[in-house]
């Protein structure tokens, strides 16, 4: 009986004081925005984007912390993790990309030479 009535005041104390604050999520996703600009999200049309998108999520987030609406920021820091991959993701491809098209161009240049 003693063990259902600590388990009942947990669970009421809980309900009672909201979600806890995101931290961990927040300071993943500030981290994600500040791989995507090293990965040189910044430098690319739609990387560039989905980085203004992730700061601006961040922000949101952090603002929503301060107003004590925890799960809504934990929502807003899930978007703002996903617009920070994508961007990293995006800012990859181009460099692979470009990466792929100089090295067929120096093919190109090899086979030239060689005949």
């Amino acid at each position: 009986m003693r063990e259902f009535c600590l388990v009942g005041i947990a669970l009421l104390l809980t309900a009672c004081g909201g979600a806890a604050v995101p931290q961990e999520p927040l300071t993943a996703a500030k981290a994600a925005v500040a791989g995507a600009e090293v990965g040189g999200a910044a430098s690319d049309p739609k990387a560039a984007l989905h980085l203004k998108l992730a700061k601006e999520y961040v922000a949101k987030a952090e603002s929503l912390i301060a107003d004590g609406d925890n799960e809504e920021a934990a929502r807003i820091i899930d978007r703002a993790q996903a617009d920070a991959d994508l961007a990293l993701a995006l800012a990859k491809e181009t460099a692979a990309e470009k990466e792929a098209q100089d090295t067929k161009e120096s093919l190109d240049r090899l086979r030239k030479q060689a005949q």
